[in-house]
């Protein structure tokens, strides 16, 4: 005689077999689900600090913007640079430069915090993170890089003090302590401090004017009630030709496709 359905149901049930059947795809379920609440905890706790030192670091970029780097590039003119092996190198000319090396450093340091404290979790599991990863890819791809990508890291993480309850950033006070009196902090910023001063040549400028537009698109994509950051008109106006195509062609269309109104960072036409 055959088995009614409603039969079959019955004995599996009893029989215990639909909890074996079912069993690992709710164990697996509730793991992903776990996975999801630990990632979504992580960016809650990391996400503003990054938006706070992006803020900062757009805020600085926008000011080289408009001056066309000349804040940096009389520096040079002025013959202001930093002898890396002179323990007596001068307190205010350091800090002509310390600005925005810090800024950048610590832009850097709060996106190796994260990493470091979320090595065995998936971010991408929370949308936020997800978005955040891609513009972490973005700004260390090979054409927009301002330093080898395993430099940032390695600067970013020269700015992390690990002695508390909790990974931190140093204070701008304590960068410009610890660039003065140490030889090697100084070494692992160099690659840095060298890319800043060659932003006389016209191309060198353009790679920050793009690194700093894709900061900007962060900023817009993950704070876009600007809770955190400040809401800032862009520099499209600055930018060549060049530049322009790279943010239109790769950098928004194959690393941040998910960016709104990507036009608002390379188009003075909009």
């Amino acid at each position: 005689m055959p088995v009614s359905w409603p039969e079959l149901a019955a004995g599996l049930l009893s029989g215990g077999a639909l909890v074996k059947i079912l069993g690992p795809m709710f164990a697996e379920f509730r793991r992903r689900r776990e996975d999801s609440k630990s990632a979504r905890a992580l960016v809650d706790f990391h996400l503003d600090p990054i938006l706070k030192a992006a803020d900062e670091l757009v805020g600085k970029l926008r000011s080289l913007a408009q001056s066309d780097f000349d804040e940096i590039i009389s520096l040079t003119y002025e013959g202001i640079t930093i002898d890396f092996d002179d323990d007596d190198a001068d307190l205010d000319e350091i800090m002509k430069y310390g600005d925005i090396l810090y800024l950048l450093a610590q832009f850097w340091a709060q996106i190796q915090i994260l990493r470091i404290e979320g090595l065995n979790l998936n971010l991408t599991r929370d949308k936020r993170g997800a978005k955040l990863r891609s513009f972490f890819r973005a700004l260390e791809a090979r054409r927009t890089r301002l330093v080898d990508r395993a430099w940032q890291r390695a600067i970013g993480e020269a700015l992390i003090d690990d002695t508390g309850a909790r990974l931190r950033t140093i204070t701008l006070y304590e960068f410009i302590q610890r660039y003065k009196s140490s030889p090697d902090f100084r070494d692992w910023l160099s690659p840095l401090f060298f890319a800043l001063l060659e932003v006389e040549d016209r191309r060198e400028r353009q790679r920050f004017l793009v690194y700093g537009a894709i900061i900007h698109s962060l900023l817009d994509t993950l704070d876009p009630r600007y809770q955190v950051s400040t809401k800032r008109t862009g520099w499209a106006n600055k930018l060549n030709d060049r530049s322009r195509r790279d943010l239109k062609r790769r950098v928004f269309a194959v690393y941040l496709p998910f960016v709104k109104k990507p036009g608002t960072y390379y188009s003075v036409d909009r």
